[in-house]
């Protein structure tokens, strides 16, 4: 597998090589860098040397001091231990794939398998998003205030909420006297005026006497 991004702990790095000056200290990161992408060192100076990138005099100066940073065999902890549980993690990953593509393409060999598992999936996700009716949810009764403004608008006019507002005044917030005025409006040749006159207080020549003073009977 490709090496996957190294972890650089800088508070352990910082606190164990704050002794070093910058060509060792740059060495010690090439050589960590190194085992990182490989998966080890070499146990040569020559190519210890070139990976640290010092000249063979440069690392004979300095080998002594890198090298206790490494067990026996330029073996440093950390970095297996990072590499073995990001191996782990990616062979976790790949076989959780692996299951997943297995399914899919059993699933695509079966197309009612293929169905249920969709069907099930898209279940899974109203119920999810609470997007699934409720059987047992009984429909929310009509605003009474609300459907007299719609009837009122079909037989007023649709700017005519102004006009159903202070009809509602007229009749003490009856919404009930309220419909029925509108209902009665509705037969009128002008249905506008016949409302105005209600408002006003004027009773037309035909208007029903329960539209005018008895409020309380519906």
């Amino acid at each position: 597998m490709n090496p996957p991004k190294m972890p650089i702990h800088i508070g352990d790095l910082m606190r164990d090589t704050a002794h070093l000056r910058a060509a060792p200290f740059g060495s010690y990161l090439a050589l960590l860098f190194h085992h990182w992408s490989t998966g080890e060192l070499p146990n040569d100076d020559d190519q210890l040397a070139m990976i640290a990138r010092m000249s063979p005099a440069e690392w004979r100066k300095h080998k002594p001091i890198l090298e206790k940073f490494f067990a026996p065999g330029w073996h440093h902890g950390r970095v297996e231990k990072d590499l073995a549980a990001a191996k782990a993690n990616y062979e976790k990953r790949a076989a959780a794939g692996s299951e997943g593509g297995k399914a899919r393409a059993k699933a695509k060999q079966n197309p009612s398998n293929a169905t249920a598992m969709l069907e099930s999936e898209s279940s899974n996700a109203l119920a999810t998003f609470n997007l699934l009716p409720k059987e047992d949810a009984a429909p929310a009764a009509p605003d009474p205030e609300v459907e007299l403004f719609n009837r009122g608008r079909q037989v007023l006019g649709k700017q005519a909420g102004g006009l159903i507002s202070k009809l509602l005044v007229a009749k003490q917030k009856n919404v009930a006297l309220a419909r029925a005025a509108i209902e009665q409006a509705s037969t009128k040749s002008d249905p506008r005026e016949y409302i105005g006159a209600i408002i006003r207080g004027k009773q037309a020549a035909d208007q029903p006497q329960w539209l005018d003073g008895i409020e309380g009977v519906i």
